[in-house]
């Protein structure tokens, strides 16, 4: 999209992921949280891609460059406006489009449905959804369409604490608007810059901004827990043997483990147990037998592996049958 800069915020640590490891790089399928945002993000085909790092960044930055994104370091937690104001040196004069780098599941065309929104109000947008149990999250307190506030959970009132709108973090901020994040202060008991206090800065400028509702709240949410990330990796899962089926592709199990970045062609059949993941391209016509594990392999069309296969960066050649039990470099 013209005229758009994305910013992906990626620098916390993730405490309650219980792991050493940031929490943007635990992995769906072989894959980095962090890698699906960024693809999500540039699939919109925006000016340019800024991953703000920060926590274990000599794990995350290498990988955001190999992604094709540039990096601004976060080098103190000091909350989401200060991530953002990270960036600020290599923002473009662009509308800003803010992503949170553990929402590994938001899809292209709900970030292209918010942008169109986002433009056609001309004001500053959040993303909120409604949950059941909001605990923990920002209350977003509404106008109509209008935000009139957004209270994180610690400073909410009891009142408050009852809504059940919350603030996803994703936002859409206009080029005309970027200098308010200038004039967030740390006024609250966590002595951070929070980005969601440019709403009531906003409303007090005459410019109010606005909510885009999304009801999918599973999309659009952040992964916390290892608990949340075993669910995204079951609907990830889902979505992408879905989304081979529909393409052409026969599995015989629902216990069959595909990699975001393989591609199988039509009429091949996968049968249960097997795992294809890394970079693998699998041909036309292929059979795949029972619990064959495949890595960064090419297959091409009409071979016959006939099951207990483990491969793992070859390539084999058409029409060639192989296995059982085969556990070596095959040509």
């Amino acid at each position: 999209m013209k005229n758009l800069d994305i910013v992906i915020l990626a620098a916390g640590k993730g405490e309650r992921m219980v792991s050493r490891r940031p929490k943007v790089m635990h992995e769906i399928l072989g894959k980095p949280l962090v890698g699906y945002v960024i693809d999500a993000a540039k699939s919109l085909d925006p000016s340019r891609v800024i991953v703000v790092t920060g926590y274990g960044r000599e794990s995350v930055d290498g990988f955001v460059k190999d992604r094709g994104a540039a990096i601004a370091f976060q080098a103190e937690q000091k909350g989401t406006a200060h991530a953002l104001s990270c960036a600020r040196d290599q923002l473009g004069g662009n509308d800003v489009l803010v992503l949170l780098g553990d929402v590994p599941l938001i899809r292209r065309d709900t970030l292209a449905e918010f942008i169109d929104f986002c433009r056609n109000a001309g004001s500053i947008v959040f993303l909120v959804t409604d949950i059941d149990q909001p605990e923990g999250y920002g209350r977003v307190l509404m106008d109509g369409d209008v935000i009139t506030d957004i209270r994180e959970h610690s400073e909410a009132s009891d009142e408050e604490k009852k809504v059940r709108t919350i603030n996803t973090g994703i936002c859409c901020i206009p080029f005309k608007d970027l200098g308010l994040i200038d004039l967030i202060g740390e006024n609250n008991r966590k002595g951070e810059r929070y980005l969601t206090d440019i709403c009531r800065i906003a409303k007090s400028e005459g410019r109010p901004a606005k909510g885009y509702f999304y009801p999918h709240s599973d999309e659009v949410l952040g992964i916390n827990t290892l608990i949340g990330l075993l669910e995204a990796s079951m609907v990830m899962r889902k979505r992408i043997n879905e989304g081979h089926m529909l393409n052409g592709v026969t599995f015989l199990g629902d216990d069959i483990y595909i990699g975001p970045e393989v591609t199988i062609g039509r009429g091949t059949v996968v049968h249960p147990a097997c795992h294809i993941m890394g970079r693998s391209v699998i041909g036309e016509d292929v059979s795949i037998g029972p619990c064959s594990m495949i890595v960064d392999c090419i297959v091409n069309k009409n071979v016959n592996i006939r099951g207990f296969v483990s491969i793992e960066g070859v390539e084999i050649n058409e029409g060639i049958t192989i296995g059982p039990f085969e556990h070596r470099p095959v040509k």
